[in-house]
């Protein structure tokens, strides 16, 4: 049941289900084959039917192919684009490669097909006998190119849409962001206060008890009582040293992240909880970092571990420290859990980890790199081993902005998804009307 409910399995039964249909719609039509066909209707629909069930396995990956497919063998066998057998296969699977690309790669692939299917009509054995280019030219206007023109609209659309959801999100998250920037700004004010009011009274505090502790004819009681007096002054004033040091912490790792902790020391904690952890680094790799530096890559390589114990548990963890030039390298890459493969990381989360720890590695001035690898997944940060002048915070992106840019990527779309078959259109109504009007 897990496999039926798995994408994967989904996605498979989705390619049977597409397999049955094309073979079948090869037994809608009993039209017979041209006299000059190669073969008899039987023998077309079984080497249609293998074929088809190919096509069906391999539209996803390679969309082309399974367009060309029934669109070749018929145009091969019988000398025509049109085939009244395969016609559904070549509309569905047309539409499927319209469905599959984007961008110049979609108009790059439709050009390919039209080609394909010339180039088998010029060498097919019945071409002298077959219709004339003007209905050859038609019939690829109405089975291949407007099939594919709607699935490229509908997958413009879905992009679209897409685009729409990941706005949101990223509003929401911007949100969220303002949220605790507001909140940091309150409890940084708050802190500063207490050290500017109460830091200061309770120096004074403690100085006057020392000073009435020294202070000559004071009786032993007296000095007893100023004593511990300054002593308390000392313990409140210490006490609100680490209040005020809990405020001014914004980072949600804080306590896994200590002043003055190591990546050595992050991997050997990690390795005795029982995560499979493994270091290779230069041996001068941590020696001489500036603050930001050395914060960073701890933090990457929290990161990398926490990714790696949620989405892989199980799997083997490689940290990598090296130094190239001025530049310190730090990876961390993990491989996939219970033999399968490890998608994105925090795919249904907010994913507002990777945002901010790719902020702290900018403020840091490096870069930082994170994406699926292979059947794992891998975090590379490139930071300076030299002191550098703090990066500004990236501003944010107004939406506006981000929904202009989604909508002129419509538009290209489907300037460039409508120009090959309304040119189409216009070069065989003109062709028509300069033969008079006749087929």
């Amino acid at each position: 049941m897990s496999v039926l409910t798995s994408s994967r399995g989904r996605r498979a039964g989705l390619d049977l289900l597409l397999g049955v249909l094309a073979v079948a719609s090869l037994w809608l039509s009993d039209d017979p084959l041209p006299e000059h066909a190669w073969t008899g209707l039987a023998t077309l629909r079984v080497s249609a039917a293998v074929l088809l069930c190919v096509a069906a396995a391999t539209w996803r990956g390679m969309p082309l192919l399974a367009a060309a497919l029934p669109l070749v063998l018929g145009t091969v066998v019988a000398g025509d684009v049109y085939v009244s057998q395969l016609m559904p296969a070549v509309v569905l699977f047309a539409f499927l490669l319209g469905r599959r690309t984007v961008g110049r790669s979609a108009g790059k692939q439709i050009a390919v097909l039209i080609a394909v299917a010339a180039v088998a009509l010029l060498f097919a054995p019945a071409h002298e006998t077959g219709p004339d280019w003007f209905s050859t030219a038609s019939t690829l206007l109405l089975m291949v190119v407007v099939p594919w023109a709607v699935g490229q609209y509908l997958r413009l659309q879905a992009d679209l849409a897409t685009a729409g959801f990941e706005l949101a999100a990223r509003l929401e998250r911007e949100h969220v962001r303002a949220i605790r920037q507001e909140r940091l700004r309150e409890r940084t004010r708050i802190a500063a206060d207490m050290h500017d009011s109460l830091g200061h009274e309770l120096s004074l505090l403690a100085v006057r008890a020392s000073a009435l502790q020294v202070t000559t004819g004071t009786t032993p009681v007296l000095r007893q009582n100023a004593a511990e007096l300054r002593e308390s002054a000392a313990t409140a004033t210490d006490r609100l040293r680490q209040i005020i040091r809990m405020l001014r912490q914004h980072d949600e790792h804080a306590l896994l992240d200590p002043l003055g902790g190591s990546v050595t020391a992050l991997v050997q904690r990690a390795a005795a909880s029982g995560v499979d952890v493994h270091l290779e680094a230069d041996a001068e790799a941590e020696t001489g970092l500036p603050d930001p530096t050395a914060r960073a890559a701890v933090r990457v390589v929290q990161e990398g571990l926490t990714n790696a114990a949620k989405h892989a548990p199980g799997s083997m963890v490689r940290v990598s420290l090296r130094r190239t030039g001025d530049r310190l390298e730090v990876t961390v890459a993990n491989g996939r859990a219970d033999g399968r493969r490890q998608g994105p990381a925090d795919p249904a989360g907010s994913g507002y980890g990777l945002v901010g720890l790719d902020e702290r590695v900018r403020l840091a001035c490096g870069t930082l790199r994170a994406g699926p690898d292979g059947d794992g997944f891998t975090l590379t940060a490139r930071l300076p081993v030299h002191a550098q002048q703090t990066a500004s915070p990236s501003p944010a992106t107004p939406p506006e902005l981000a929904l202009a840019g989604a909508r002129r990527t419509l538009r290209r779309g489907l300037i460039t998804t409508f120009w090959a078959p309304t040119a189409l259109a216009i070069v065989l109504v003109a062709v028509f009307l300069l033969r008079g009007g006749t087929l």
